[in-house]
């Protein structure tokens, strides 16, 4: 079985082989956010969806909704990495670069650590 961790080793070997592979390195690194996310949500905050409706932006408004900060924090986070994955999938006129996939990878290592704190801290 797939695991988030798997998208953001996928992520990893695709940084600077070639824009396409930024591009998809962009996309996967947020799919390991998002689905670490989705996990810790519903698992340990209740999270559900309404269908019909975009999954990702009602887990990301669910984050920002949150009264805690660090849960707001982690919202605002997968929002800018949403916003990435966005440009970089539909956005063709802009250049995607090794750097600019390497910002986007801190941030998500940064956010995946951040989620794993607040599992910690709702464990019994």
């Amino acid at each position: 079985m797939i695991e988030p961790k798997d998208f953001m080793t996928s992520g990893r070997l695709m940084i600077g082989e070639s824009e396409i592979g930024n591009r998809n390195a962009v996309s996967r690194i947020y799919y390991s956010v998002y689905h670490t996310g989705l996990i810790f949500a519903r698992s340990h905050l209740g999270f559900t969806y309404e269908t019909g409706k975009s999954m990702h932006k009602q887990l990301i408004d669910f984050f920002k909704s949150c009264d805690r900060k660090n849960l707001k924090l982690i919202g605002r986070q997968m929002e800018k990495l949403r916003n990435a994955r966005n440009e970089a999938d539909y956005i063709l006129t802009t250049y995607v670069s090794p750097e600019d996939v390497k910002l986007d990878l801190r941030l998500a290592l940064q956010t995946i650590a951040q989620i794993g704190q607040q599992e910690k801290t709702q464990s019994p």
